[in-house]
């Protein structure tokens, strides 16, 4: 569809109906990136290139819908939609915001997967862009709609070359280019307006349920910034939940952007989880983590949860122990927040740095068999049964290889001990669960035990996690 026809359609379409904040904290994401999922096709050839298109399309996820569903995800996240500069195969390098990527496929494609999505009763979150566009270098005249130089910041103050280099300096961060790429100035009227416009628009037409919003601290680069006004705007717009992205290790510098966007990816909790359990270092850091957390966001329900993504290396690159990875994908999907699971996981992919952990997934065959597609299966539809959502999440026992917590009548056990770490035993005595009350094993229906004098013992063989809950 051409450019005019798509932006008359654009006006005219009316807000789409979307999924509450609220809702939203049911759901567990499952992250992947359209050219990587699937191609829609029998036996696609493998990818030379990386760093380049493979052939993922709109019509290769449709087709892999049930392979998504089988694990028990209720939604996923999409890479960006539009037309990128040569190369953008993650689609954050935008030279058309009003062209859908002809890489993935067309617009009736992309309407059929959404509306197939939500035949299943799943949501679909899209990827958007609102800080910078494709690497044109000063040449923008092939940018559509920001073709004009005052469309963007003119790196007044910003070190040689524009780039940020300090990202501990806000306001580099917010005028000067990341890797490179051409700085949207939202403070000119036609850029602001163009990109309010453009994501309302986007998301109505499309039916999209949500937005994960890209480099949040490059469009505003401190929580009291003028492009605060913008960025809140920009999730108004859409009128629909959005987790915005910032990735920064400090607690209240992330948590300062909640507020001006429903959530945010949970990046201090990824680096104190990978800490954690690929490090094998005290799980004193996740109650530390927490209690700031609580004390810091004003609501973790609405945070992004993660262990993995396609801006770090996976987990298994660094640990290759199955068992810490278990412990590790426990707690995401259990623990308060809308739990992430990157494509892949599944397959225990453990690529490195991008775009080595951009693997395309029609490698693994869409192999369900696998110990972490059953793992995250059960997990998962145990997550939708026991809603656990609905719960606050509370520290039961902590030291530095046992951490466990609760959530309504659901007990997890964690260790970062590894698969040779011999028996470890745990009395649980700060427990809710009355005398006399049998728990029994998720894992393993015939691990139980019961509580006695208000206590109970956890024991965990060989680095293995456990959930317990109730059975009456």
């Amino acid at each position: 569809m051409n450019t005019v026809l798509l932006v008359l359609i654009f006006s005219l379409v009316g807000l789409s109906l979307s999924a509450t904040p609220e809702q939203w904290a049911s759901r567990t994401i499952y992250q992947l990136l359209t050219d990587r999922f699937a191609m829609a096709q029998s036996n696609p050839p493998s990818c030379p290139n990386l760093s380049n298109y493979c052939g993922g399309t709109f019509n290769g996820i449709t087709s892999k819908l049930d392979y998504i569903q089988g694990m028990g995800f209720d939604a996923i996240w999409i890479s960006p939609v539009v037309v990128n500069y040569p190369g953008g195969y993650h689609g954050y390098w935008a030279t058309d915001l009003y062209g859908i990527n002809p890489n993935f496929g067309t617009e009736t494609d992309l309407l059929k997967l959404v509306a197939a999505c939500h035949s299943r009763g799943m949501y679909v979150m899209l990827d958007v862009v609102a800080n910078h566009v494709g690497p044109v270098g000063y040449t923008y005249s092939t940018v559509v709609p920001f073709s004009d130089p005052s469309h963007y910041h003119a790196c007044n103050g910003c070190p040689s070359g524009c780039q940020i280099n300090d990202y501990q300096n806000s306001s580099q961060v917010e005028l000067c280019r990341l890797a490179g790429l051409p700085d949207l100035n939202q403070t000119n009227p036609f850029v602001s307006n163009t990109l309010l416009s453009w994501v309302k628009n986007i998301t109505s037409y499309f039916g999209f349920d949500g937005l994960r919003v890209d480099t949040v601290p490059e469009v505003a680069g401190w929580s009291s910034s003028p492009l605060v006004t913008f960025l809140k705007g920009f999730q108004q717009s859409a009128n629909v939940y959005a987790v915005g992205e910032v990735f920064d290790s400090r607690i209240p510098y992330v948590a300062s952007y909640q507020g001006i966007i429903d959530g945010l990816l949970s990046y201090p909790m990824f680096f104190t989880l990978r800490n954690v359990f690929e490090g094998q270092n005290s799980m004193y850091n996740i109650q530390t983590t927490v209690q700031q957390y609580s004390s810091s966001f004003p609501n973790m329900s609405l945070l992004g949860t993660f262990i993995d993504n396609h801006d770090n290396p996976r987990f298994l690159n660094g640990q290759s122990d199955y068992k810490l990875y278990e412990n590790a994908l426990l707690y995401t999907l259990l623990s308060q927040g809308i739990p992430i699971i990157y494509y892949g996981t599944e397959q225990g992919f453990s690529g490195g740095d991008d775009p080595y952990d951009r693997e395309t997934l029609w490698s693994s065959n869409y192999n369900t068999s696998t110990t972490l597609y059953k793992f995250i299966s059960t997990v998962v539809n145990y997550r939708k049964q026991a809603q656990v959502w609905q719960y606050p999440q509370v520290q039961r026992y902590c030291d530095n290889q046992f951490y466990a917590f609760t959530r309504g009548n659901t007990f997890v056990a964690l260790t970062n001990g590894g698969s040779k770490q011999p028996q470890i035993t745990r009395t649980i005595t700060y427990q809710p669960y009355a005398n006399g009350t049998k728990l029994c094993n998720l894992f393993y229906a015939s691990d139980c035990v019961t509580v006695q004098n208000g206590q109970f013992e956890v024991f965990l063989n060989n680095g293995e996690c456990k959930v317990f809950f109730p059975v009456y």
